[in-house]
């Protein structure tokens, strides 16, 4: 196994941890943390993956999904933070 390869599985690894977060963390914040940490983990992901493989589109779409992580976790901590008033 190469590098990259040894890498991306620790990621999906770590991936699989944060997602336990979400599904039994005893609070909203905890989930809400674990969303955030996985999305930057499956970004970090794609951005491995583009690495190996030369396809100039996987940057981008590590851009999209980096920005749409931010933009979930933001909306979704303001939307807890005042108690589902929009």
């Amino acid at each position: 196994m190469t590098f990259l390869e040894v890498a991306l599985v620790l990621l999906i690894c770590s991936t699989v941890g944060s997602m336990v977060r979400i599904v039994i963390g005893p609070t909203v914040w905890d989930r809400l943390l674990g969303l955030g940490l996985s999305a930057s983990k499956i970004t970090l992901a794609v951005i491995i993956t583009a690495v190996s493989v030369p396809e100039s589109y996987l940057l981008d779409l590590a851009l999209v999904l980096s920005i749409l992580g931010f933009l979930v976790t933001v909306l979704l901590a303001r939307y807890i933070e005042r108690r589902g008033m929009v």
